[in-house]
């Protein structure tokens, strides 16, 4: 089925909605040396920046192909911009996105590849990102400690270890996390019985740890299929308000 179309990106930002940058990040064809064309929304990536732009959680649950980490990543984006254009420029960890499988995360890094670094000077992004799944040598967490990007990518595995371990590493990430603003829980449907109690215990630890009253953001195709609308909706927040 075809989405319900919104705006481009660049109508958003004329429109005072989304920081400027954000024209730039969020093309589509861009390559290292062409900046493509601004991206069109769907009605449902513009409902949820607006819902993020109020401090409110959600939940995402359309089709395959949807766009469903735009509906977090140009809100995660436009935060880090505007709090950067006030003037805070301190490193800090904005949004950690958790994935069940790494295959998802490193599918995520190589799309925001595409939309955040593509046609910056190396290290002159104004958007950083980090994968941080268990995949990566010693090395890059060094890095990553030192220098805490504004998103990080990781699995609930992963983030559990971070939070409870005593590694350098670990705690210096922790340390750049106070304050956090979004937790984001990709393909909710994944997240049942013992597991789904696993990460919902880890959910309530991270905004105790963190951040009270951080925006948490949920995505999946597959949550409810049966009812209306208004019917499925209700079984939607109900799954995201447990795990959250």
């Amino acid at each position: 089925p075809s989405f319900v179309s919104s705006g481009t990106v660049e109508d958003l930002v004329a429109a005072g909605r989304l920081h400027p940058e954000c024209a730039r990040l969020f093309r589509i064809g861009k390559t290292a040396t062409d900046w493509g064309f601004s991206l069109r929304l769907h009605k449902h990536q513009d409902d949820a920046i607006r819902i993020a732009q109020r401090g409110e959680s959600y939940a995402s649950t359309t089709g395959t192909g949807s766009g469903k980490s735009v509906t977090f990543s140009i809100p995660i984006c436009d935060q880090v911009l505007r709090r950067r254009a006030q003037g805070d420029r301190t490193p800090r960890v904005s949004a950690i996105v958790v994935y069940p499988r790494n295959a998802l995360a490193n599918s995520q890094a190589e799309e925001l590849h595409r939309f955040l670094e593509l046609g910056y000077p190396e290290g002159q992004t104004p958007v950083t990102f980090a994968r941080y799944t268990g995949q990566e040598n010693s090395e890059e967490r060094d890095r990553i400690a030192a220098s805490p990007p504004d998103i990080i990518l990781t699995n609930f595995m992963m983030l559990e270890l971070m939070m409870t371990r005593q590694d350098e590493v670990d705690k210096a990430i922790v340390r750049a996390a106070q304050g956090l603003k979004f937790l984001v829980l990709d393909e909710l449907h994944t997240y049942r019985g013992r597991q789904g109690a696993d990460v919902a215990l880890l959910a309530r630890r991270v905004r105790a740890a963190f951040n009270p009253d951080l925006i948490c953001v949920g995505t999946s195709a597959t949550l409810a299929t049966e009812g209306t609308p208004e019917e499925r909706n209700i079984i939607v927040a109900g799954v995201a308000s447990k795990l959250f």
